[in-house]
């Protein structure tokens, strides 16, 4: 509790929760343009643009 008031008071706007729905992880965004998404690129991140990916794909046949 001690450690997550500390991080909430010393990086505000930095720490979030991930963006994919199913994930129940936070994470600490330290990029310059405060614009991390995902508590990690290769399993989050990845997820969800994959299953972007597919479901673009699969519109553009039905056309």
């Amino acid at each position: 509790m001690l450690a997550w008031a500390h991080l909430r008071e010393t990086l505000p706007g930095r720490l979030r929760p991930c963006a994919n729905d199913d994930c129940r992880l936070f994470l600490v965004d330290h990029t310059r343009a405060n614009s991390r998404r995902w508590c990690s690129m290769a399993a989050c991140g990845n997820r969800l643009k994959a299953r972007r990916h597919h479901r673009r794909a699969t519109n553009r046949d039905d056309d």
